[in-house]
C-alpha cells in the first residue's frame, strides 16, 4: 500500500452511473462514509466520481489526477456491458484503472449483483431472446459461470456483497477478500400526521416491470382476493427488452377484468415515492429472483408493512431483525392471495411489521453501514 504512515489513506469512490438505483445508493451512502472517515482519522475521503457507463474513461483521467490509495468501484454487470462475456467492458477498464493508480493502490468493489451457482438466463417474457437464452442455458453455462465469478471478482482486491448467502457463493476459487455488508437503509423523515384510511385497502408493488420483479404474480393473485382491494403497480418499463412482459401484464389485467382494481403509474419521480408508500396499506415484493432489492429497504425506511416472496435473500432480513417481513411461497399466486387477505384483515399485525421495519432501518442506517465499510478497508489494506 502506497500511503505513508504520516498521512491518511486517500479513498475514492467510482460509480459508472449518473441516474439509477446504484447512482442513488452511492449518493446516499458516500456522505456517511466521508463523515465516518473524517472522524476515524485513518482515512481521507477524496470524492465520489459518477460517470455515465459510456464515458467511464472520464473516471480514469480523474484517478490519474487524484492518486488515491484505495479505489472503491460500485459494480453491476449492466454498467459494464451486461453478462455477455463478449460485451463485458470490465476487464479492459480495470487494466486501465490499474495503470492509472499508484503502485500498491487497493481496488475493491461492491457487488450489487452476484449470480448464484444455479443462475440461468430467464427465458419467460424475453421475446426473440428467449430461444437464444435457452440455447445458452443448455450449452454455455459452465463457461459463463467461470466468467461471472472468477473472471469478474479476481480483478479486485476485495469485494463487498449484501448477503451472507452471496458471500458463501464467492468463497474460494482464488477469489479476493469477501465480506458481507447489508444494503443501507436511507434515513427518511416520517411524514407527520396520519394518512386518512383508504376507503378500499390499497396494496402497492414498486419497481420496473420485468419478469424478475414478478408483477404478474400479484395480478394473478388479485383474481383470488375476495375482499375489496386496489392494486397499484408503481413503475414503468426500465429497458425495451421488457416491453413484451409489460404488455403481457396489461393483457392479463384486461383478461381477468381487473381494470377497475389495478392502477399502473408508470415511472415514479423520487419526490412522489414517500407519498405512495404512505398511501399503501400493504407493500408486496413478489420477486422471482433478487440480489438484494433497494425497493425493499425503501419500504423499511418508511415503516411499511411488507409481504415478500420467500426467496433466501429476503428471508435473511428476518434473520437480522425478526418479524421484519411476512412471506408467501415464491411464484404462488394462491398463497400470495391468502397472505394478502390475512394481512389486510389484521391491522395490529401490520402495525407490528411497521415497527420492526423501522428497527431494521435503525440497525442498518448510513452511519452504521459506513463504519462497516471502514472496517473492511482496514482488512483489505492489511492483505
Amino acid at each position: 500500500m502506497n500511503a505513508s504512515p504520516s498521512r491518511p489513506v486517500r479513498v475514492l469512490w467510482i460509480t459508472p452511473e449518473e441516474q439509477g438505483g446504484i447512482a442513488s445508493y452511492s449518493r446516499m451512502l458516500w456522505p456517511a462514509v466521508a463523515e465516518a472517515a473524517h472522524a476515524d482519522g485513518q482515512f481521507e475521503p477524496l470524492t465520489l466520481l459518477q460517470t455515465a457507463p459510456d464515458v467511464r474513461a472520464d473516471a480514469i483521467s480523474a484517478v490519474r489526477n487524484l492518486q488515491p490509495d484505495l479505489v472503491h468501484v460500485q459494480h453491476e454487470y449492466g454498467l459494464f456491458g451486461g453478462t455477455n462475456p463478449f460485451l463485458d467492458g470490465l476487464p479492459r477498464w480495470m487494466r486501465r484503472l490499474r495503470q492509472a493508480v499508484p503502485h500498491g493502490t487497493r481496488i475493491v468493489a461492491t457487488a450489487h449483483n452476484v449470480l448464484p451457482d444455479g443462475h440461468r438466463f430467464e427465458t419467460r417474457g424475453q421475446g426473440w431472446r428467449g430461444p437464444l437464452y435457452q440455447v445458452a442455458n443448455a450449452t454455455l453455462l459452465p463457461w459463463l459461470r467461470r466468467h461471472w465469478r472468477e473472471g469478474t471478482w479476481r480483478l479486485f482486491d476485495g469485494v463487498i456483497v449484501h448477503s451472507a448467502l452471496q458471500a458463501a457463493c464467492l468463497q474460494g476459487s482464488g477469489l479476493p477478500l469477501v465480506t458481507t455488508i447489508p444494503l443501507v437503509v436511507p434515513e427518511i423523515p416520517l411524514q407527520s400526521g396520519g394518512q386518512l384510511p383508504n376507503p378500499v385497502p390499497r396494496i402497492t408493488v414498486f419497481g420496473y416491470f420485468c419478469p424478475e420483479k414478478g408483477q404478474d404474480v400479484v395480478i394473478e393473485a388479485l383474481r383470488h382476493v375476495t375482499t375489496p382491494v386496489r392494486l397499484r403497480l408503481a413503475g414503468g418499463v426500465g429497458h425495451p427488452m421488457n416491453n413484451a412482459y409489460f404488455e403481457r401484464c396489461r393483457q392479463r389485467i384486461a383478461e381477468y377484468a381487473l381494470g377497475d382494481r389495478v392502477e399502473v403509474t408508470g415511472f415514479v419521480p423520487e419526490e412522489d415515492i414517500s407519498r405512495l408508500y404512505q398511501q399503501s396499506d400493504l407493500v408486496v415484493a413478489p420477486f422471482r429472483t433478487t440480489s438484494g432489492s433497494a425497493s425493499l429497504v425503501q419500504a423499511l425506511a418508511r415503516g411499511a408493512a411488507v409481504l415478500a416472496s420467500d426467496l433466501p435473500l429476503n428471508r435473511e432480513l428476518n434473520d437480522r431483525v425478526p418479524g421484519t417481513l411476512v412471506f408467501f411461497a415464491s411464484e404462488d399466486p394462491l398463497d400470495c392471495a391468502r397472505q394478502i387477505e390475512s394481512l389486510l384483515a389484521d391491522t395490529d399485525r401490520r402495525q407490528r411489521l411497521g415497527r420492526q421495519a423501522l428497527q431494521y432501518a435503525v440497525n442498518h442506517s448510513p452511519a452504521v453501514i459506513a463504519r462497516q465499510h471502514l472496517d473492511f478497508y482496514r482488512r483489505v489494506l492489511e492483505t
